[in-house]
């Protein structure tokens, strides 16, 4: 005999829609008399007031952005916008191999990967806590082989990227860094391969969104701040003289 449905799963069942769904909805109609009459970022109606989320400030598609890009506003840098900031940090980097800010920012990368545990199975990410998923991603990069000079370049491109950004992220900057941050670094090892379904089907890691982003860029920044305050405007100097001696050195070649 089946037990019987307390209240709630029953009104759950009979509309058709899972329980978390009504309790989220039900929560958000509590909330929303208090929420704003329209998101500051776009104008769309607040989540709690829409009834499809929690948030009193920002509309389910503004709060979706953030969890993914880790700003309500912005987006992703593409890889464009980061590379002559990559260029000039691998330049410094070459030139600077003895600092003792950069000599502890790469073993501190270093002991990261290694002690990152065992790299997880593609289907068994998606179950993980966001820690774990963190956890998870350096173990994929350790397997790559990915050297932590690339982690360290990718971040400080980042931070550059944010510096020189016409539009500041504002009070999400150190949010945005963390996240911005963990993306560029998980793309390292990014992978589909292994083969897990019974039908040898190609499985993909899920996209890197969400806490796992925050844990991963928190752990980042702490093992490259340093670096970060010491060294960011020379390495910013550095990318301003690639990207004025870029064009003339164009025109001398034309001219020849």
């Amino acid at each position: 005999m089946s037990r019987p449905l307390n209240p709630r799963a029953a009104l759950a069942k009979a509309r058709g829609i899972r329980p978390a769904t009504l309790e989220i909805r039900e929560r958000a109609a509590m909330r929303g008399g208090d929420a704003l009459p329209m998101c500051p970022t776009c104008g769309s109606p607040p989540a709690a007031r829409a009834g499809e989320g929690l948030s009193q400030i920002y509309c389910r598609q503004c709060c979706q952005r953030a969890n993914r890009h880790g700003s309500h506003f912005k987006t992703t840098y593409p890889a464009a916008t980061l590379r002559p900031y990559r260029h000039a940090a691998q330049r410094f980097l070459r030139a600077h191999l003895l600092d003792t800010w950069i000599v502890h920012a790469l073993h501190a990368l270093a002991a990261l990967m290694d002690h990152a545990g065992p790299v997880e199975r593609v289907v068994d990410v998606y179950r993980l806590p966001p820690a774990d998923k963190a956890r998870a991603a350096l173990a994929r990069m350790r397997r790559r082989e990915v050297p932590p000079e690339r982690l360290l370049v990718n971040y400080l491109a980042v931070c550059c990227a944010i510096a020189t950004d016409p539009i500041s992220p504002g009070s999400e900057t150190a949010n945005y860094r963390r996240v911005q941050a963990a993306k560029v670094c998980a793309r390292t090892a990014a992978s589909n391969d292994g083969y897990y379904s019974d039908r040898l089907k190609n499985e993909r890691y899920a996209r890197s969104t969400g806490q796992a982003l925050v844990h991963l860029g928190r752990w980042l920044e702490e093992a490259c701040e340093h670096v970060e305050t010491a060294h960011l405007a020379a390495i910013l100097e550095l990318a301003r003289a690639g990207t004025t001696a870029a064009p003339s050195q164009r025109t001398d070649h034309t001219s020849e």
